[in-house]
């Protein structure tokens, strides 16, 4: 008999992309598993979306009414669940059909209990054909990246779910990864189960939200290292002089600023050029945020 697997998918207005997510994990040639997506109280229309997906007796939806975090989500999404291994990814993941077979064929070679983590590549159309390999930027040594990851219900268990105070964007993943790593729970890589990660490049009435997004990114930033004061922490979280005059430089000392983001955006560069361009300047963006919220504590 076929172990058991629930798939975790927590959503906040994604209704345009999040068809195509629940399209291709409901299209698996692994057959005992369950799709639970939580969305965290959507305003753009998602429960329209996935009502025609209601039909499949392995598909569950729940709808807060309130947004809550990705934490909170995850760990309702769990308590919904009966699999004995969970596997998490995000509602702007795109997956190939043997992806839970993937997951589920790492556990089964590694009895002891591990968490699988799976590479995620960045896709810039939702109908491009999907690469084998994915750029320098998409590379993570993360421990635990809940865009694609898998572990049993018993190992979530043991380290009690995801802290519920990340409640907004960030690092909620990176402490539960840190909480695998202090049991000594081994992350093994799934490099079969490829999760793509739709990422577009955003229009200029969107850059203010990634900022906005990046601001709440420094505020968990800082809540992850007082729970952590460690250098590893503080390494991930780039809080050090080296980071800041590292970026410092990248974007020229204010050179890349929004308005040349954008310039760039809209120009013929390539999407891998204008990615980097908009991935330095939102760091810029967060390592500044970080700044002035150490002032106030």
């Amino acid at each position: 008999m076929e172990t058991l697997v629930s798939v975790i998918i927590p959503t906040r207005n994604r209704r345009t992309i999040i068809g195509k997510c629940i399209e291709c994990i409901l299209n698996q040639t692994y057959r005992s598993y369950e799709v639970i997506v939580i969305d965290d109280g959507s305003e753009d229309g998602t429960e329209d979306t996935l009502d025609k997906f209601s039909s499949n007796d392995n598909f569950k939806y729940i709808k807060l009414g309130e947004r809550k975090g990705p934490a909170y989500c995850r760990n309702l999404g769990v308590r919904e669940s009966n699999g004995k291994i969970l596997i998490f990814i995000d509602s702007d993941i795109f997956v190939l059909p043997d992806f839970i077979e993937s997951h589920i064929e790492t556990h089964r070679n590694h009895p002891e209990g591990i968490v699988g983590v799976g590479p995620v590549i960045a896709i810039s159309k939702i109908d491009e054909k999907l690469p084998e390999k994915g750029s320098v930027l998409d590379f993570s040594n993360a421990y635990f990246a809940s865009g694609n990851a898998s572990l049993s219900r018993d190992i979530y268990l043991k380290v009690r779910g995801f802290d519920e105070v990340f409640n907004v964007y960030g690092w909620e993943d990176i402490d539960f990864g840190l909480k695998l790593k202090s049991l000594g729970i081994k992350s093994v890589k799934v490099p079969r189960a490829i999760g793509y990660h739709y990422q577009p490049l955003p229009k200029e009435e969107d850059i203010d939200s990634l900022i906005e997004k990046e601001r709440e990114r420094a505020r968990t930033a800082l809540y992850l290292y007082k729970k952590y004061p460690t250098l590893e922490v503080k390494l991930m979280i780039q809080l050090s002089s080296f980071h800041r005059i590292l970026n410092r430089f990248l974007t020229g000392f204010g050179y890349i600023d929004k308005k040349r983001v954008i310039r760039i955006l809209n120009s013929n560069r390539s999407y891998n050029i204008k990615r980097l361009v908009l991935t330095v300047f939102l760091t810029r963006v967060y390592l500044d945020a970080l700044e002035k919220e150490l002032k106030v504590l």
